[in-house]
């Protein structure tokens, strides 16, 4: 592509052992470029990758490939079988935010009308959706042949489509995502989008650059609602038909005999001007969160927006493992684990204070749609379950190296105002205090409520450094911006 000219990055992946290490020649990635040159009308970019079937390596890959190298699609082939070593689909599901399951069963329909083991396939099609990007992940078979029948559909003698091909259905996938326009060759592959998402050809003919949107439509006509934009998240938030605030003057609900949380405040520039949004950080178990004070300027150095941070302190209290000695802590492990015996009662009863904390910080005049709830670790997962309990929604949630408790009961809790606000999960690969199968189930458990949820893995133990910083700037960022 030349600079300025409108077209897609692809990343094609073949997964081999074999081939790999060069035991044999790649026929994958040949054949889905060859493909895709012939079927994309739109100027094509891809960036290409031949891997073992290694399932970190392929993690590793699908995330370079869509956060650095900003893929808008990426291709796979290789690694769907049953067999122990094709563990594609696994790593795919692994980096991804959610599921279409529609890729899958269709290529496995293509396949079967040639043979009956095409029921052994795992092939499934995912999104991966990061703060300021998403992209399209597809698996697709590892022959030549099969790879161009999955895409293109098949024909009859008369040259006409008798089975759809995946392939179709896929310019307008990355037109809901936020990516570029893209055209089809329709001897090739025809691509299907409806009416209201279609671009008049003289809009298509002068559109030179994806930034520049006065062709989409006269500038008398609005935009169509799903017509491309700017890289966003798939659904817009939800704004409360409640109001956002409570009325100042209104009393806020103390309980009795309870302490105070510890809080102290940051912000993040010195100005007369009041800040454009509020941070309300929790501290984690067994840390003050005075450790967190460089934070504020981190976030605003990566790009995020000025703000004002509440830093709070979990309280002081015992623990069953280890009674008589005094720790910071939102709540009690009554059990061996995370999740094998949770402290209902202690769960809750310190998001009824952080709710009321939100309520207080509303009442003073900052609207709840530019209040985020953040927090590391067991501080994560307060914000995690008492953002998502809330019945008005907030700007969104932030959970570093974090997990949802009582995450079974969270489909039949779940408040409207949990439901409208998003959600952002940056968690370590290797965290040996919050296993990483706990956070990336909580997401997914979080996701099927209907929430959206940004999910991000780092090479990182149970900390987070200046990449999980940068997603977190981006994602308030982008999150105010839509508030605004």
């Amino acid at each position: 592509m030349t600079e300025g000219e409108e077209g897609i990055r692809i990343g094609l992946v073949s997964v081999s052992d074999r081939a790999s290490s060069g035991v044999y020649e790649d026929k994958g990635i040949p054949a889905l470029r060859d493909w895709c040159l012939r079927a994309i009308a739109t100027p094509v970019e891809t960036v290409e990758r031949l891997i073992p079937d290694d399932r970190f390596t392929i993690e590793k890959t699908l995330r370079e490939l869509v956060d650095d190298e900003r893929c808008d699609l990426v291709l796979t082939t290789g690694g769907t079988g049953p067999s122990r070593r094709d563990v594609t689909p696994e790593a795919t599901l692994a980096v991804s935010t959610r599921e279409l399951p529609g890729f899958g069963e269709q290529m496995r329909a293509i396949s079967l009308r040639f043979v009956p083991t095409a029921i052994l396939s795992r092939q499934v099609g995912a999104l991966r959706e990061i703060p300021d990007h998403a992209a399209l992940i597809i698996n697709l078979p590892g022959q030549p042949k099969a790879i161009a029948e999955t895409l293109g559909g098949l024909r009859n003698a008369e040259g006409r489509v008798e089975v759809p091909g995946i392939f179709a259905a896929v310019p307008y996938c990355i037109d809901l995502i936020g990516g570029p326009y893209i055209e089809t060759n329709p001897d090739v592959c025809k691509a299907f989008r409806p009416k209201s998402a279609r671009r008049k050809p003289e809009a298509q003919a002068g559109n030179k650059g994806r930034d520049d949107k006065s062709v989409d439509k006269p500038a008398s006509e609005p935009l169509a609602e799903n017509a491309p934009r700017e890289p966003e998240p798939a659904r817009k938030p939800f704004v409360d038909p409640a109001p956002v605030r409570i009325p100042s003057g209104r009393p806020v609900e103390v309980e009795k005999d309870e302490e105070p949380l510890e809080t102290f405040e940051i912000a993040s520039v010195e100005s007369s001007l009041p800040p454009p949004c509020t941070v309300i950080w929790l501290g984690s178990m067994a840390m003050d969160v005075h450790a967190f004070t460089e934070l504020p300027s981190q976030v605003l150095s990566f790009g995020g927006p000025a703000a004002r941070y509440v830093m709070v302190n979990a309280p002081m209290g015992e623990l069953s493992a280890d009674p008589g000695k005094p720790v910071r802590a939102w709540y009690d492990f009554p059990g061996n684990g995370l999740v094998d015996t949770e402290d209902l009662p202690g769960i809750r009863r310190s998001a009824k204070r952080i709710s009321r904390l939100i309520d207080r910080i509303s009442a003073k005049g900052m609207p709840r749609q530019r209040i985020f709830l953040a927090g590391f670790s067991q501080g994560a997962a307060m914000a995690l379950y008492t953002g998502l309990h809330e019945d008005l929604s907030l700007a969104g949630i932030v959970a570093l190296s974090g997990y949802l408790p009582l995450a079974r009961s969270l489909p039949q809790e779940i408040g409207l105002g949990g439901r409208a606000t998003p959600v952002f999960m940056g968690h370590g690969a290797f965290d040996d205090v919050v296993p990483l199968p706990y956070a990336r189930q909580s997401a997914e458990i979080i996701s099927r409520c209907g929430s959206e949820v940004f999910w991000r893995e780092y090479n990182a133990e149970h900390d987070f450094g200046d990449d999980a910083v940068r997603d977190m700037a981006r994602f308030m960022r982008n999150a105010v911006a839509k508030g605004a």
